[in-house]
C-alpha cells in the first residue's frame, strides 16, 4: 500500500449535532491507523478539529494549512506535524489542491461547498486526477446530491460528476475508497 495524502474540507463550526463529530473523529483513525497523511485547513473546533484529533490519537501524521488572517479569528489546531501559514484563503486552496491525493468532504457550510465545487470542476475539466468522496453523515448532502444529479439531467453540467464522486455514508465506506486509491 502506498503512501496517501488525504485533503478533507468540512465544518470549523462546534454548533452541530455530536454525532458528526463522531464520525469524523472515527475517519481520522481510521487515516491514521493506515499511515496516511491529512492535509486540511489547520481548523481545532468542528469536524476539522475532530478529525485532525483523530488522526493524531493514532500517530498519524497531519498537515494544516492556514492563512496568516484566520490566527486569533478561528481555534487553530496546534498539535499538528506541519503547519503552512499561507496570505491568502486561494493560496491555501492551491497548496491543499496540489497535495492531495484523495478529496474526502465531511459536512460543511459555505467553505467547505466552495472547496468541493472547485475540486469538482477540477476534476471535470481534467486540471487534477484525484477521487473525491463526499461523506454523507446522516444524509446531510442528499439536497446537495440531488441538485447534482437534477443539474446533469438538465444539461446544465456537460460530463457525469458521479463519474468523479463517491457518496459514503459511513466511515467503513469512506476508508474503502482510501484503500483501493492507495493501491
Amino acid at each position: 500500500m502506498k503512501s496517501l495524502t488525504v485533503c478533507m474540507y468540512g465544518a470549523a463550526s462546534d454548533n452541530i449535532d455530536v454525532n458528526y463529530f463522531r464520525q469524523a473523529e472515527a475517519f481520522g483513525r481510521g487515516i491514521g491507523k493506515r499511515g496516511f497523511r491529512l492535509i486540511y485547513g489547520g481548523g481545532g473546533s468542528g469536524l476539522m478539529g475532530a478529525a485532525a484529533r483523530g488522526v493524531r490519537a493514532e500517530g498519524g501524521d497531519v498537515i494544516s494549512v492556514v492563512p496568516n488572517f484566520m490566527y486569533g479569528m478561528e481555534d487553530i489546531f496546534s498539535d499538528c506535524t506541519q503547519m503552512i501559514r499561507t496570505n491568502t484563503m486561494a493560496e491555501r486552496k492551491s497548496i491543499m489542491e496540489d497535495n492531495g491525493d484523495a478529496f474526502v468532504i465531511v459536512p460543511g457550510g459555505i467553505g467547505t461547498f466552495d472547496e468541493f465545487f472547485q475540486i469538482l470542476a477540477l476534476v471535470g475539466l481534467k486540471q487534477l486526477t484525484a477521487p473525491i468522496i463526499l461523506f454523507n453523515i446522516d444524509g446531510y448532502y442528499n439536497i446537495l446530491i440531488a441538485l447534482l444529479e437534477d443539474s446533469r439531467q438538465k444539461g446544465f453540467i456537460s460530463y457525469d460528476p458521479w463519474k468523479y464522486i463517491t457518496v459514503a455514508s459511513t466511515v467503513q465506506e469512506v476508508l474503502k475508497v482510501l484503500d483501493e486509491t492507495a493501491v
